[in-house]
């Protein structure tokens, strides 16, 4: 089911016109008409204010069988289940990383994390752990601990995606997944930012920003 039509689904059900659909997200009812018939795409920030005025989270918008609006009781916040990709990762010689960074879809992929991101991971250095094409989820507020895979930046800029462990001086040693490589060992202090690398995700779990038309008109 395309995303237009569930939006009017769900506003049937809650027994909305579209004219009160799109003055509670500020909007007009042409929009509306065009968005619900799948000829309008849309942005990020018009699913969010969507998805409030019906009640529902923004990963309902794309799922065909939610459970009935009057059946759905709210404890707390009520997670999205999505995580944004930020970008493209393209994997280099030992693990290394260059970065294309811009906001480029999402994942359906549940993390409580609510600063978690996404990164598409291009080129063949690290299979078969991880293979071109596929998304890794990133969590910087959780804990990092020895032997977790983690997406690195140095204070020089390099990025890495490796296997963290300590050293008994205190020092970082990152290892390559695919153990072709040896280790590199650094500093703290030359280490701009160390996050936790949750999941490895396939590419049918991508949403793009947009609808196959690519554009986002208001």
């Amino acid at each position: 089911m395309k995303i237009g039509t569930r939006i009017r689904e769900l506003r049937k059900k809650k027994g909305l016109t579209i004219l009160q659909l799109a003055t509670a997200i500020n909007s007009d009812v042409g929009n509306i008409s065009r968005l619900e018939r799948n000829i309008q795409g849309y942005t990020e920030n018009t699913l969010v204010k969507i998805a409030e005025a019906l009640g529902v989270s923004v990963a309902d918008l794309f799922t065909e069988n939610a459970p009935e609006l009057d059946e759905i009781k709210f404890i707390g916040k009520v997670p999205s289940g999505m995580v944004q990709v930020r970008g493209e990762a393209f994997l280099g010689v030992d693990g290394a990383v260059d970065m294309i960074e811009a906001h480029n879809g999402w994942l359906k992929i549940y993390s409580d994390d609510v600063d978690a991101y996404g990164l598409k991971v291009k080129g063949d250095s690290m299979w078969p752990r991880i293979q071109s094409g596929e998304y890794v989820v990133v969590e910087p507020n959780t804990a990092v601990r020895s032997g977790d895979e983690v997406f690195v930046r140095t204070i020089e800029g390099h990025n890495m995606i490796k296997i963290f462990s300590k050293t008994r001086d205190g020092d970082y040693q990152f290892t390559s997944i695919n153990n072709s490589h040896k280790p590199i060992t650094l500093s703290p202090d030359q280490i701009e930012s160390m996050h936790y690398v949750s999941a490895i995700v396939k590419p049918i779990k991508y949403i793009d920003i947009c609808e196959k038309t690519g554009r986002a008109l208001f």
